[in-house]
């Protein structure tokens, strides 16, 4: 328990009165939300206006909230221009979007017309747009498990309060899918990454307008604790990776609990799945490669093919866990992956970008890093800080590798059989018990 003690000579309330947080992050620039993590105690949400509020003890002296390198420091969760603050800032933001939060100071203690939600409550924002497993489990779900655990926190029963639901996302996903897809596979892949962070006693996915209508006859909803903040960019800054380990572990442990599979099950015989995507980044010629495969493999291992998107997230896992090799291309359909089981490997292919006459001497690097004809790694970024999967990379070299003679980050790959099979039976041999 934190330290608590009563000052001599001083009148004071009762534990539970007012607001407290802790946070971790950067705390030294007003505009640095994405650096930080909070947990509040004791905030509450009108439900009429849907705002939060922070309850503050009145006449006496209060720890600021920021100590600004530049403009000193601030004792105001949200800054604005019109109330005399130096520039316009909230203190974190929610998911990859970055939506601003920040809770309203107010002089006082709780209200008594409340409901009072016990336990941690994440408020978690989905990411509009980019809806693939990789953005939903580890830019949306895993965020929540880190933050928990970095704030000492961590709990199996949490809660979790979506800004807004599935339904609200029409305008904002891919141009190829229609509202009733976005839909469902947005709600999908909730039910697959983000419910398994659920306890048994929280069974649902409510949102902020969902829960002031549940509790209508309330003017409050006041949180035991409140999650907000994280690190919400698991692809594009490899150093919010850096320690989290065993953390996307324990993720990978919690999920596939959840799902009903046995996240400590070892395959007593090897297969090799082949991830099958049609489209942009594909295989172009999966049939003859998988032939080969099976081939040169078929008494050591059964080979198989599957289309992922076909299946139920607990059928791709329950696959997952007899597969002992997986070859998949990059991007989204690759990040199913990191639930193989401990000691597998995978296979993935890498992509190729090229750029202008110019960029060519001035050696342009993009946000993933890529240099011109060089072999990169889509999600490098988290595939190298997932410790459990050995991971190999099917390298490109050259125009012959795409379809097309095109490369390209979202160009299909032309596979060279003999050298994936090199690959994949290097990965058998290491398997062996020696």
């Amino acid at each position: 328990a934190p330290v608590r003690i009563a000052l001599p000579g001083e009148k004071t309330s009762n534990p539970g009165n007012y607001s407290r947080w802790q946070c971790v992050g950067d705390f030294e620039y007003l505009e640095r939300t994405k650096d930080r993590a909070c947990v509040f105690s004791n905030v509450c949400l009108n439900t009429l206006s849907k705002g939060f509020a922070f309850f503050q003890r009145q006449g006496i002296a209060t720890s600021p909230v920021l100590y600004d390198h530049r403009y000193g420091r601030q004792w105001n969760f949200q800054q604005r221009r019109k109330n005399g603050s130096p520039l316009d800032s909230d203190f974190l933001h929610l998911g990859h979007q970055q939506i601003p939060w920040s809770p309203q100071k107010i002089l006082g203690p709780l209200p008594q017309d409340r409901r009072t939600l016990w336990g941690l409550t994440a408020l978690s924002a989905p990411s509009i747009g980019r809806f693939n497993v990789g953005h939903v489990a580890f830019e949306e779900a895993l965020p929540l498990l880190v933050a928990m655990s970095q704030l000492g926190v961590y709990t199996p029963e949490l809660r979790i309060l979506r800004t807004h639901s599935c339904r609200m996302l029409h305008k904002n996903g891919p141009p190829w899918l229609t509202q009733q897809q976005l839909v469902q596979v947005c709600s999908k892949l909730e039910a697959a990454f983000l419910k398994p962070l659920l306890g048994r006693h929280n069974t649902e996915l409510l949102t902020v307008d969902e829960l002031a209508a549940k509790h209508a006859k309330f003017k409050w909803i006041c949180f035991e604790q409140l999650l907000v903040g994280g690190s919400f960019s698991a692809f594009t800054h490899e150093d919010l990776n850096f320690g989290k380990e065993p953390l996307v572990h324990l993720f990978r442990e919690r999920v596939l609990v959840w799902h009903g599979v046995d996240p400590a099950a070892i395959p007593s015989t090897h297969k090799i799945l082949f991830v099958e995507k049609k489209g942009r980044r594909a295989i172009v010629n999966l049939d003859e490669v998988g032939a080969y495969v099976e081939s040169r493999f078929k008494h050591w291992a059964h080979v198989c093919k599957a289309n992922l998107a076909e299946l139920s997230f607990t059928q791709q896992f329950q696959m997952l866990s007899s597969t002992t090799i997986a070859v998949s291309p990059c991007g989204g359909v690759s990040m199913v992956l990191p639930f193989l089981p401990d000691g597998a490997y995978a296979i993935l292919m890498n992509y190729m970008r090229t750029f202008s006459f110019k960029d060519w001497f001035v050696q342009r690097r993009e946000e993933h890093g890529e240099c011109h004809g060089c072999s990169w790694t889509m999600e490098a970024e988290l595939w190298r800080h997932v410790r459990h999967v050995n991971k190999m990379y099917y390298q490109v070299w050259s125009h012959s590798d795409f379809q097309g003679g095109q490369p390209g980050r979202d160009s299909a790959v032309v596979v060279d059989a003999e050298r994936l099979g090199s690959l994949v039976e290097a990965a058998l041999r290491d398997m062996e018990p020696y």
